[in-house]
């Protein structure tokens, strides 16, 4: 088992075959690092899958398909894991699907990189109201709200955490992002929100720019 074979997971799971979970077990059997089978196997995959997705070769159907996939890669490789790869602690995230949005698909796979890379995340999982995500940061006094927003028809609703936050003078407290497979950059501006990622491997980079402008 070697590089190629961390690669071939990314095809795979890219292809929608579930022979990557066999695939993956056997490299995690072999020995090979598990933040690399993630990083250069899941990670990759669920990529080429957003790619497809924008050049409307996939749908919402294989979307949700590959997100299972990648999700039951992810259980195998997860007790593998080490707490940290950053070693130091960066800062503390909530991160959760907004109200109405009942997929989880790539949001889980974000909070994995974050738990990576040294953030404390706290995942709260689907349909989750705007003063709900206020309620747990306040709680588990978090820098960060990620909001994550799979439909188009829920899109909105992140706009209802952005101003929840201002209405209630906590900007400085809370710095609010958001992803998803229908959101960007520009929706996000027009919210208000203080930041987009495209994919789990760029929400750790934001989140990290975040936290060294605001948080330091």
């Amino acid at each position: 088992m070697d590089q190629s074979d961390i690669e071939e997971i990314a095809e795979l799971i890219a292809d929608l075959d579930d022979e990557a979970e066999e695939l993956v077990q056997e490299c995690i059997d072999a020995g090979l690092d598990p933040v690399e089978v993630l990083k250069g196997g899941v990670v990759k995959g669920l990529e080429k899958i957003g790619i497809l997705f924008e050049q409307k070769e996939y749908f919402l159907a294989e979307l949700m398909v590959g997100g299972e996939l990648a999700e039951n890669c992810i259980k195998i490789i997860d007790p593998h894991l080490p707490e940290s790869s950053d070693g130091e602690r960066q800062g503390c995230v909530v991160i959760g699907a907004v109200s109405g949005d009942l997929h989880d698909i790539g949001y889980g796979l974000v909070a994995k990189q974050l738990e990576l890379a040294g953030f404390e995340v706290h995942s709260l999982g689907v349909n989750i109201d705007a003063m709900d995500f206020i309620k747990a940061a306040q709680e588990k006094g978090a820098n960060i709200i990620g909001l994550s927003a799979f439909l188009v028809t829920t899109i909105p609703n992140c706009r209802d955490v952005v101003n929840y936050v201002k209405d209630m003078g906590l900007q400085d407290q809370f710095k609010v992002i958001m992803g998803g497979a229908e959101t960007n950059q520009e929706k996000s501006d027009m919210m208000g929100a203080d930041g987009w990622a495209p994919n789990a491997m760029e929400a750790v980079t934001l989140c990290k720019n975040i936290m060294e402008a605001h948080f330091s």
